[in-house]
């Protein structure tokens, strides 16, 4: 009985060291989530207050869908080539229609994305001047378009009304300025 007791004594008091030794690093731990508990308090206070003015703000005018009120501009005449850059929804050919969110850009007369910021880009269409460009109303999505080519069509999806016509226009100014730069000795024949 009497090594049994001693047994029990010995097993205690190795774990109370053991417990003993983190004590210091759950009381930081402790410290660490008290202050990550106020950090979220006050972010999500943040966040109420910013759905507050959007709601506001669509209430006084709500025929304007725009939450940004950022300058949207294209250039067609950029020196990098590059006439209009942003995220845009791409519905997915596949058979689930999917909608991925990427990184599109307008440049030298083609529509390209990129997955990532550093990956290769992807070429949606080669040649714009072989494209048209139309808003899509009847589809479930709000602010929607569509670039045709000969060969495909790309649906695609802007986050305001404001980005959707910025991106209309750029590939409407792209395809105008493409026919204009180089003209194609076949079409002149």
């Amino acid at each position: 009985m009497l090594s049994f007791m001693h047994a029990q004594f010995t097993f205690f008091q190795q774990g109370y060291s053991l417990l003993h030794e983190l004590d210091p690093y759950m009381k930081k731990l402790a410290t660490e989530l008290d202050q990550l508990v106020i950090d979220s308090a006050v972010e999500k206070r943040e966040m109420e207050h910013k759905h507050a003015l959007i709601q506001q703000r669509s209430l006084s005018s709500p025929q304007d869908f725009s939450y940004d009120d950022s300058k949207v501009e294209f250039n067609v005449d950029a020196p990098n080539g590059v006439v209009m850059e942003g995220y845009l929804f791409k519905r997915a050919s596949n058979a689930f229609k999917t909608w991925n969110r990427r990184w599109f850009s307008i440049q030298n007369s083609q529509l390209v994305y990129q997955k990532k910021l550093k990956d290769v880009l992807t070429v949606v269409v080669e040649d714009l001047r072989l494209c048209t460009v139309k808003p899509c109303e009847d589809i479930e999505r709000r602010f929607c378009f569509e670039v045709v080519s000969p060969t495909k069509s790309c649906m695609l999806q802007a986050d305001s009304e404001k980005l959707r016509q910025a991106w209309i226009q750029a590939v409407q100014a792209s395809i105008a300025s493409a026919y204009r730069e180089s003209p194609d000795c076949f079409y002149i024949e």
